[in-house]
């Protein structure tokens, strides 16, 4: 099943309704609790040979729940296989395979992964592979660059990301899938079931800026998830990260990729911007790097008023959302404990800076930077 355009969400869905349902914390509970075992790298060779037809050396990726392979081709080609999580329903892996087209069809200039099909023209496949339940398997080509986190920030960078973002958003605006409405614990807008994965509190007495993160949640469901509700939905790429950015080697203030489109969810359009923003909180100010990105964005997709009203407070809600989870898979894997903490310390460090700053002022200092950069909001 490959699905572009079709009937669009329904609007009277309410997110905040159903993130406070058991059964749907439940199952962002499932799906960051369900591991995999390691695949054997030659069953893996041998699964791209029958499937793809490529003669092959594979090396393994660390990845968070997923199974992620280099591929090297005897030709001289390089591949991302990737083996899906299993409580990962199927068409969330057609989600992002569709949407891979769609972006392809309607901003070629965006950097992508192409999808690679298999020897019988399909996109994806059910495999069987090492000792796990039946998992979707995809191959995308490999893209060249260094992430943007290991390359010095600039400026003219921080801009030409924002651009980027507003660019993915805008190409996905009309792009609708039945995989997007789906429970997961990173979509901001579900950010109310991650309270179940904060250590209780009589054991970070010690530990006092957990309070932040409690503190974060509670605002959240209590004074934003419902102006949220309001503003535009769409289908976003939901973890722009400085992992996820690939840097043009020659000129690394160019965006030459953009990955891993796993966390894709149909949700509030603005929930991208913080996502992107809550990485940029480095610097003397920890506004300015923010800010930067923003005004880039909203010059190419313009926010409105109640989305720059709502992006501190969900910057925030980011950063805790980020906290809570990998904190709490790195207690129960410890063996992949680097890996899943590998942007744990940057989200404390902004969570506890952006915390000092009011929110008006942070709020201004946001709406004068949309308005430079477009003339008028």
């Amino acid at each position: 099943m490959a699905i572009t355009a079709g009937a669009p969400i329904r609007p009277e869905i309410r997110f905040g309704e159903i993130m406070m349902t058991q059964s749907n914390v439940a199952k962002s509970y499932k799906n960051m609790t369900t591991s995999v075992s390691p695949t054997a790298l030659a069953e893996i060779d041998l699964l791209v040979n029958q499937h793809w037809g490529l003669h092959s050396n594979s090396s393994r990726i660390s990845c968070e729940r997923d199974e992620l392979f280099l591929i090297s081709s005897k030709q001289g080609e390089r591949f991302i296989l990737r083996l899906s999580n299993p409580a990962d329903d199927p068409t969330v892996i057609d989600l992002q395979v569709s949407a891979l087209e769609w972006i392809d069809s309607h901003a070629p200039d965006l950097p992508l992964p192409g999808v690679v099909p298999l020897t019988n023209g399909s996109l994806v496949i059910s495999v069987e592979a090492g000792e796990n339940p039946p998992r979707t398997a995809c191959l995308t080509r490999f893209l060249e660059g260094p992430a943007l986190a290991r390359t010095p920030t600039t400026t003219r960078q921080l801009h030409n990301v924002g651009v980027s973002l507003a660019k993915l958003g805008l190409a996905l605006k009309d792009f609708h899938h039945p995989g997007a409405i789906r429970e997961l614990a990173w979509n901001i807008q579900q950010a109310g079931s991650c309270r179940a994965m904060l250590p209780d509190a009589s054991t970070t007495v010690d530990e006092p800026r957990w309070n932040l993160v409690r503190q974060g949640l509670d605002n959240f469901v209590e004074n934003v998830l419902g102006k949220l509700e309001k503003v535009r939905h769409q289908v976003i790429h939901a973890d722009y990260n400085p992992h996820n950015i690939l840097m043009n080697p020659n000129d690394t203030d160019v965006v030459s990729g953009i990955l891993d489109f796993g966390d894709m969810v149909y949700t509030a359009l603005v929930n991208d911007v913080a996502i992107a923003a809550s990485y940029q909180t480095a610097g003397p100010n920890p506004l300015s790097k923010v800010a930067e990105l923003v005004g880039a964005y909203h010059s190419v997709l313009p926010l409105e008023d109640e989305e720059i009203n709502l992006l501190y407070d969900l910057i925030i809600t980011r950063l805790c959302v980020a906290v809570a989870i990998t904190e709490f898979r790195a207690r129960r894997y410890p063996e992949n404990r680097e890996y899943i903490l590998k942007n744990t310390g940057v989200a404390w460090e902004g969570l506890e800076r952006l915390s000092a700053i009011r929110r008006e002022d942070a709020t201004a200092c946001l709406r004068n930077t949309c308005r430079q950069s477009e003339g008028a909001i």
